[in-house]
């Protein structure tokens, strides 16, 4: 097992180190000149300030350009960044670093801004460590932060979070047409779906127009799959500290398991993270021809049989990576834990029965799918205690599992 984990490892430094998507792009100099080409598509988390891009699909030379050399760049259809200079508020987002101040702290910086919402009033984005900011463009002004700050007020002798949303004020009075009403800014949150429509409805966008942009931004992908598999399974059992007492393996075998599993692939990041749940059932069952306990019979050693029963809902889960080999193919690795739901051991020999539940383990796994339809993966279950009820003894269950996925839905 520790060299297969350590084959998953080299292999994911090799794809993470090999995998290069490039695609079809655009950039804008500071003196107006367009330049198509291909640009590494790594659908930034944080917004960028540089890019790396190839004249040709087939140049093997890779160049960048930085936010002091360019101000605009875009991918496609989807993706469009858009240079200015700002005054940004740096306040923190995190509350253990709110102040009691509720006034932003402005900083002016250079920024690619991430373009959500063009037309008459356009939306940006910008997002970096702690802190998440919109802006705002109409024809009489220029890029704008929609304000918006928690800070700590003392309210009835105690300290407590308020909210500054000043963002709702600089839309009523700067973004507002007939198709928008004082209701519409009154309770509008400060996150990017509530802010693309209210834009959205600002440009005279149609509902059913509005509804395709909003989800093609916010592009989670949640599958259903039936996960059947296979397990080389093995328990250990371990008595501590006491003559008389004997450890005993019991061997390798090969167990079925049939599971459902619920992926949530994140939308960000070219779709390469992912959260999943794995609810499993899974047993095994063995003998030995010892148990945990002999005695001496006149100074002859008496050994008595045993039989071990492991059956539990295992529900593993965990985060995914995915390293995309093409359009249809990708590779991935996930690490996670799993807890045992209805977990029971049971071990039955002479003149004792063990009888516990079970704990979690740790896991990782390397696989492949294709086409987000069926995949293959090699899961390495680490330690897991089956005897955690008791102080005496010790037993621990291991699995290499072979899992198949088959995507319902």
């Amino acid at each position: 097992m520790k060299k297969l984990l350590l084959l998953a490892i080299l292999l994911s430094y090799s794809f993470t180190n090999a995998q290069i998507s490039f695609e079809k792009g655009y950039f804008i100099t500071n003196n107006g000149i367009r330049t198509e080409c291909y640009i590494k598509n790594i659908d930034w988390n944080y917004n960028p300030t540089d890019f790396k891009y190839k004249t040709t699909n087939e140049d093997t030379e890779t160049k960048t350009e930085t936010i002091t050399n360019v101000q605009e760049f875009g991918i496609g259809n989807s993706t469009t960044y858009k240079r200015a200079k700002v005054n940004i508020d740096l306040s923190s987002d995190v509350l253990e670093s709110f102040s009691t101040d509720k006034n932003p702290i402005w900083k002016e910086q250079l920024v690619f801004l991430k373009v959500l919402v063009t037309g008459d009033a356009s939306l940006y984005y910008y997002t970096n460590n702690d802190i998440t900011r919109f802006f705002y463009e109409t024809k009489e002004r220029s890029v704008e932060q929609l304000v918006r700050k928690e800070y700590i007020a003392e309210l009835n002798n105690s300290r407590t979070t308020v909210e500054n949303n000043y963002f709702r004020q600089q839309l009523f009075n700067n973004v507002k047409t007939k198709n928008t009403t004082e209701n519409d800014v009154k309770n509008l949150p400060y996150k990017k779906e509530a802010l693309m429509k209210y834009f959205l409805k600002y440009n005279n966008i149609s509902s059913d127009e509005i509804e395709k942009t909003i989800t093609s931004v916010n592009k989670s992908i949640y599958l259903l799959k039936v996960t059947p598999g296979i397990g080389f399974s093995s328990i250990s059992i371990d008595g501590i500290n006491r003559d008389g007492y004997n450890s005993v393996d019991y061997s390798q075998k090969v167990t079925f398991k049939i599971g459902l599993e619920g992926e949530l692939i994140l939308p960000f990041n070219k779709n390469k993270w992912s959260l999943f749940i794995n609810p499993t059932f899974q047993q095994y069952e063995n003998k030995s021809e010892t148990g945990v306990i002999n005695y001496m019979n006149d100074g002859m050693r008496v050994e008595f049989p045993s039989e071990v029963k492991y059956t539990a809902i295992q529900v593993p889960f965990g985060v995914r990576y995915y390293f995309f080999l093409n359009s249809k193919s990708k590779i991935f690795i996930n690490a996670g834990y799993a807890i045992d739901v209805s977990g029971k051991f049971k071990l039955t020999s002479k003149p004792t029965n063990l009888d516990s539940s079970t704990s979690g383990n740790f896991l990782t796994g390397l696989g492949y799918n294709f086409k987000n339809k069926v995949s293959a993966e090699i899961r390495v279950n680490g330690r897991k205690e089956i005897l955690s009820g008791y102080t005496s003894y010790s037993g621990a269950y291991r699995s290499l599992d072979f899992i198949l996925g088959y995507t319902i839905f």
